[in-house]
């Protein structure tokens, strides 16, 4: 291209110095008596589109010299005339034209170092920029008038990307800022775009300099942005054929901003749970005096019992039940307590058998209401493991319920759950079966604190749950089912030291 551009120069030059010296021939040899001279104005003019301003001054001066120099060639010995005028006249006219070329060559070097420097900002800049021929639109809107879904539309359809920056190809997903140019942003737009850009038509049909409007785009991945524009018409856009378009990239901040609002959502809801601990640790102490009165009173009937009434074996039974439900209590109520007092589980070795058995006592007669039919499998023969009972327990007892409350809406002939556990040398495993609902989404989502599926759920037992499975070093993971529902698998390691074992080694 500099190459052509340097031959072009070349030819220029000489043809303008061909017609120089053709000028010259003919005002020095020919009789006209006009003012031939005033034709090296064409030289000027010739040389003039190398916009090279020496080689003006040097034409100019050039063809001054020659329109002089034919002057005295033709009219040397003559006194001053009208020879003499018209060679003034050719002079000041060569002078003239070479001061216009001039004057023109500053203006179309400042316009184009305006222009570099305008490139150089628009592709330098941070933010996305663009530059959109709206020319085919404008030609059928009409000012003041509110433009209908079809206008917006064929306004989208046809609005032609003229330039772009890398900072656009970035918002968009693309690597070449050429994959913009030429082409249209429809691909790009969603339905927050598309209402966008009707609102901006409008500004621009009424007349407003700056308009300024936040919306969301889709990159050429699938993934959506949120920006917020600056429409403009730059100088020399008349009929929209220019409308400069600036974009900032805003979606991390609203990720952050939404992120801020939950948390501070979450840190209310702590607060209120707190507060509901106080309340509980609260009613724990007050309910743990009746609890013990009834616990005392249940051993005392049944000392009688064996003393007055020994063949009244159902009541003693009633009281047995009575005193081991109210010891249950009790120590779950401890539980609460320590809880609210920060204090570690107790730790004891346990059966699981027994333990999965005295929370079902607990929970068939709700499972029985609903017409949950309960199956049952390899409960018996199971090594122990070490733990807090109550604790585990209370994972058992929200598991089942879990399952339970899923299948409220499943028909009540199809309501199974099902308990199975097996186990190796170093782990037992115990899976919740259901046929509910399922899980909708990430199953990891679950156990995400304060997050439920219920109405008036807290979001808080399967994050609870899986932090008491993982402090006994096991795991609690969820999944859906083949055939409907979901299962909850619980791991825990089997272990082969006694209490007293783990106790001395503690207070070693």
């Amino acid at each position: 291209m500099l190459e052509g551009r340097a031959l072009r120069r070349r030819l220029n030059g000489a043809a303008a110095l061909a017609v120089a010296l053709a000028i010259f021939a003919l005002d020095a040899l020919s009789p006209l008596q006009g003012a031939v001279a005033v034709l090296y104005t064409l030289v000027v003019l010739m040389v003039a589109r190398n916009h090279d301003r020496q080689l003006v001054l040097a034409t100019s001066g050039l063809g001054a010299l020659l329109a002089a120099g034919a002057y005295v060639v033709s009219h040397g010995g003559e006194p001053f005339g009208s020879p003499a005028m018209r060679l003034a006249v050719s002079l000041v006219a060569i002078a003239v034209t070479a001061w216009l070329c001039l004057r023109n060559q500053a203006a179309v070097q400042d316009r184009l170092r305006s222009e570099a420097r305008y490139r150089t900002i628009f592709s330098a800049a941070g933010i996305a920029i663009w530059e959109t021929d709206w020319s085919a639109a404008h030609s059928v809107l009409r000012r003041g008038q509110e433009p209908d879904a079809a206008a917006i539309s064929r306004v989208g359809q046809t609005a032609v990307l003229r330039d772009a920056n890398d900072a656009a190809a970035r918002l968009f997903g693309l690597t070449d800022r050429a994959a913009l140019i030429g082409g249209t942003l429809v691909a790009y737009y969603t339905p927050a775009a598309e209402a966008t850009l009707g609102r901006i038509v409008s500004a621009l049909l009424r007349g407003d300099p700056v308009i300024d409007e936040e919306t969301r785009f889709r990159t050429a991945a699938g993934t959506t942005v949120d920006v917020v524009l600056r429409v403009t018409l730059p100088p020399g856009g008349d009929g929209w054929s220019r409308v400069l378009v600036m974009a900032l990239d805003m979606t991390e901040r609203n990720r952050a901003q939404a992120k801020l609002a939950q948390s501070q959502a979450e840190l209310t809801h702590v607060s209120r749970i707190t507060t509901l601990g106080q309340l509980a640790a609260s009613i724990a102490h007050e309910v743990n005096q009746p609890l013990a009165a009834i616990l005392t009173f249940a051993n005392s009937g049944k000392r009688w019992l064996a003393r007055e009434a020994p063949d009244a074996a159902e009541v003693a039974d009633c009281l047995g039940n009575i005193a081991t439900t109210a010891t249950r209590a009790a120590d779950v109520i401890t539980r609460i307590r320590d809880l609210a007092r920060r204090a570690d589980p107790k730790r004891e070795r346990v059966i699981l058998g027994p333990l999965v058995d005295a929370t079902l006592d607990l929970l068939r007669r709700e499972l029985q209401a609903h017409g949950v039919a309960l199956h049952l499998s390899g409960l018996d023969g199971l090594p122990p493991i070490y733990g807090d009972r109550v604790q585990i327990q209370q994972v058992l007892m929200n598991l089942l319920l879990n399952a339970d409350q899923a299948m409220i809406a499943t028909p009540a002939d199809q309501r199974s759950l099902s308990l199975e556990v097996w186990h190796d040398a170093e782990t037992i495993v115990l899976a919740i079966r259901d046929r509910g609902v399922g899980i909708a989404g990430n199953p990891e989502a679950l156990f995400a604190p304060f997050f439920t599926t219920k109405v008036t759920g807290l979001g808080m037992g399967l994050s609870i749950c899986r932090s008491i499975i993982e402090q006994h070093g096991g795991t609690l993971v969820a999944a859906n089912n083949a055939d409907g529902g979901a299962t909850f698998t619980v791991r825990l390691p089997v272990t082969q030291e006694t209490p007293s074992d783990h106790d001395s080694a503690r207070a070693g």
